[in-house]
């Protein structure tokens, strides 16, 4: 799975820089963005096009960055919630006089073995 993680990096990493070569003329065009409002008339300092691909691939990047830690957290809330539900399932059946095989809690997720 590692190789395959790699060999699809560097496939996307290959097609940004033929894209870049060969749209380099386009890319090198300035830019500019100008707001007119009715208070205010805002104008960008003119970049070339690149460096607003790059920003926009970055901005991109931070906001899945931000969607996965809120993802995690939200599973570990979960796993937390469902771990105290077995705790109090687990007493009530003791409770009844229900033998009850005790299963040692589960601390981390496996980790995959990978031979080199």
């Amino acid at each position: 799975m590692r190789y395959l993680k790699v060999f699809i990096i560097g496939f996307l990493a290959l097609v940004a820089l033929v894209f870049v070569i060969e749209n380099l003329d386009a890319l090198n065009a300035p830019v500019q963005f100008k707001l007119k409002l009715y208070v205010a008339n805002l104008e960008t300092a003119s970049l070339p096009l690149w460096v607003l691909t790059i920003l926009s691939f970055a901005l991109g990047a931070v906001l899945v960055l931000i969607y996965l830690i809120y993802d995690h957290i939200k599973q570990r809330q979960i796993i937390r919630q469902l771990r105290q539900n077995v705790e109090i399932m687990t007493m009530e059946l003791k409770r009844a006089g229900v033998a009850v095989e005790t299963v040692p809690p589960v601390t981390a997720a496996p980790q995959e073995h990978h031979e080199e």
